[in-house]
């Protein structure tokens, strides 16, 4: 049964990795969520016996952090995307993208707030970084 699980998964994986591949115009890229949230579904049931709606609770959180992508899509930078749509690297999906694109925003904004560091050594490690919060050195001390 297990295998037949990680079959499931792998194949599930593939389809929304090569749909994801196929958005080459800038566009965000369209993922089969439905293929990897029964995939989920199944993995779950045989590893419990609880009964819940797990496909339908996959479903929804991947169609609104798809919604989100789509409404915000054009506010996120080049590098981001470049970086965190990347299909081959983890299973895919549009709740792993709006966090990953959010996460880099929001630290790029923090790290703008922060004082100019200082050339001392006591506070290590040393991270240097530009204007728009992207890291140039670590000086780990």
């Amino acid at each position: 049964m297990l295998i037949k699980s990680k079959i499931i998964i792998s194949a599930a994986i593939i389809l929304a990795a090569v749909s994801a591949v196929l958005a080459k115009d800038g566009s965000l890229p369209k993922l089969n969520t439905a293929a990897g949230c029964r995939a989920s579904e199944k993995a779950l049931s045989a590893a419990t016996s609880t009964a819940s709606d797990t496909h339908g609770s996959c479903m929804s959180d991947e169609n609104d952090a798809r919604k989100k992508l789509e409404k915000d899509w054009a506010t996120y930078s080049a590098s981001d995307k470049a970086r965190c749509i990347q299909p081959m690297e983890y299973t895919p999906g549009y709740i792993e993208w709006l966090t990953c694109l959010e996460m880099d925003r929001d630290v790029r904004a923090l790290r703008k707030g922060q004082p100019a560091i200082s050339n001392t050594t006591d506070k290590c490690p040393i991270v240097r970084f530009r204007q728009d919060g992207t890291i140039v050195s670590v000086n780990a001390c």
